[in-house]
């Protein structure tokens, strides 16, 4: 601090005159997301992980579990080839995330939940040769890949998406299917 500032203080201080406030920007409030993981079977703490992962991302989404049904529902199933995990999506952040548990053996749990959530969040597939940085490289990242974290791009782009859009608005690239 310098002389002067500190002799300005003082005679504010003397004097009864104070600096104005600051006045802070106020935070908006996130966009909450209700899911519910009634039918997630063994991938409930994996799903649980990905809420989190995602919540800690992108400071404006709030995924909250709820123990009754939600617009966001997370389900566990099972087919006959095992790998088919996918979302069908009713706007961003509703829908449905099916995880197969067959995937569960071939794939990192929670990296496959982040994955799909990243779909109802806006996100689309990246296709073969995409890296194992990226989580919406999904399966081609290859099995040995144990990245669930998004990368900032990724952040980027859902925190975007959801400055522009709100919960429940259309996914542009939403066709009807993704894995």
């Amino acid at each position: 601090m310098n002389v002067l500032s500190a002799l300005v203080l003082a005679a504010g201080g003397l004097f009864g005159v104070s600096a104005p406030a600051q006045a802070a920007d106020p935070v908006p409030a996130p966009e909450v997301i209700p899911i519910d993981l009634l039918l997630a079977g063994s991938y409930t703490d994996s799903a649980r992980e990905a809420i989190t992962i995602w919540n800690a991302s992108v400071p404006s989404i709030q995924f909250v579990e709820q123990d009754t049904e939600a617009a966001l529902r997370v389900k566990a199933y099972k087919t006959a080839n095992g790998t088919s995990s996918h979302v069908y999506i009713n706007g961003a952040g509703r829908g449905w995330v099916y995880l197969e548990v067959g995937d569960a053996e071939i794939y990192k749990p929670s990296r496959i939940v982040v994955h799909e959530l990243g779909h109802i969040l806006s996100l689309p597939d990246l296709g073969p040769d995409s890296p194992c940085s990226k989580v919406m490289s999904g399966a081609w990242g290859g099995a040995d890949c144990l990245n669930d974290q998004p990368d900032a791009e990724e952040i980027a782009e859902v925190t975007d998406y959801f400055a522009a859009n709100d919960v429940g608005d259309p996914v542009p690239w939403w066709g009807g299917f993704a894995r």
